[in-house]
């Protein structure tokens, strides 16, 4: 692609949603095992950057601001000529928007590689198809970089890697300082269950009472405390949640911990990376789960494990409701159940989520 004494500049495009970006990490590291002495650049997401602080694998980590560009033409034009400067000779394009595919094309780089089924896929130099259903994303990732299946990283090689420092982890579980220690064990590490009930799409949200109920039993059946997370978004939810927990189960107040809205993502990370489980919608804490190999238990309403971002731990338990012709009823779910019954999240009692979680916990 270069000279022999200019190392190869390579560009990846992937400014999806957070999750969808720390799935996208194990191609980041095999596009560096393929390239070892290129020059690996990231397009993100403004405001999911700092997710990938301490990664390796990349030079430079550069934010869009998707909002801006797709309001000013004038925007996306000069940020497409600051990439272009930096003659670029080969361009990945994990995300298949049609933005994506000008973007590539702007650089000006000679090979550009992304899926057929982009929007203005044409602009590619080189298109791979991306089956909807069956292949987990990571697998529609490496399809991008080899040509057999018999060639994809395999293990380790296949989840998420996220990088934090003990120093990070230390002050991340400085979160929990209050909370109390299960009998017979010295430290927090490892020791408490995370519930992360929040999601952007309603009907991909187990509800309130169904979190609640499982919190319940985890605090009456288990020796471990929860924490529940979220963003500044899910302080209410989660507030309603902890009333519903409490109004019942008051004496276990020091045993219950509510971080929405108080944590950085690196340090949301770090605090899922110390757990002994977690139990969460189909939404980005599976994936940070996946990173440090953590027990999980993923709970699927309007979507279904078969688009392929079901978590990657050894230990994973799916739960959902079979037999629903209406599943899926779309690739994100939606604001509300197109039938009117949810009984995809509804159907599912507390005392089923919470099976599963035994089964992970062995």
């Amino acid at each position: 692609m270069t000279d022999n004494h200019t190392p190869p500049k390579i560009l990846i495009i992937q400014t999806a949603f957070l999750g969808d970006l720390i799935l996208t990490t194990p191609f980041f590291q095999a596009v560096a095992n393929l390239h070892p002495h290129a020059n690996i650049d990231l397009i993100v997401n403004k405001g999911t950057e700092s997710v990938l602080e301490g990664n390796p694998c990349l030079r430079r980590i550069i934010p869009l601001d998707k909002k801006k560009a797709k309001k000013s033409l004038r925007f996306f034009w000069r940020f497409a000529m600051d990439l272009k400067k930096d003659n670029y000779d080969l361009v990945y394009s994990p995300h298949f928007s049609f933005r994506t595919s000008i973007l590539a094309w702007l650089t000006g780089a000679k090979i550009r590689i992304g899926y057929k089924e982009s929007g203005f896929s044409f602009l590619h130099t080189k298109t791979i198809s991306r089956p909807r259903l069956g292949s987990h994303e990571v697998d529609k990732l490496f399809s991008l970089l080899f040509d057999s299946k018999d060639d994809y990283p395999k293990g380790r090689e296949r989840r998420p890697y996220l990088y934090y420092s003990p120093e990070l982890v230390a002050s991340s579980l400085k979160h929990l300082d209050n909370l109390s220690i299960p009998d017979g064990e010295t430290s927090i590490q490892k020791n408490y269950i995370v519930v992360a009930p929040s999601s952007l799409w309603e009907t991909k949200r187990y509800s309130d009472e169904g979190f609640a109920g499982v919190i319940s039993l985890i605090l009456e059946k288990t020796k471990y405390p929860v924490v529940l997370t979220g963003s500044p978004n899910d302080v209410s939810l989660n507030q309603k949640i902890v009333e519903m927990v409490l109004s019942k189960n008051a004496k276990d107040k020091d045993r219950l911990i509510d971080l929405a809205g108080k944590t950085k993502l690196s340090e949301l990370g770090a605090i899922i990376s110390q757990a002994r489980a977690i139990v969460s919608n189909d939404s980005s804490p599976v994936h940070y789960a996946s990173a440090f190999n953590i027990p999980t238990v993923l709970i699927y309403g309007a979507t279904v494990p078969d688009f392929g971002y079901y978590g990657l731990s050894d230990k994973l338990s799916i739960a959902e409701i079979h037999g629903l012709d209406c599943r899926p009823c779309g690739i994100h779910g939606g604001k509300i159940c197109p039938k009117k019954h949810f009984r995809c999240m509804l159907d599912q009692s507390p005392e089923s989520v919470f099976q599963h979680l035994l089964q992970v916990l062995d």
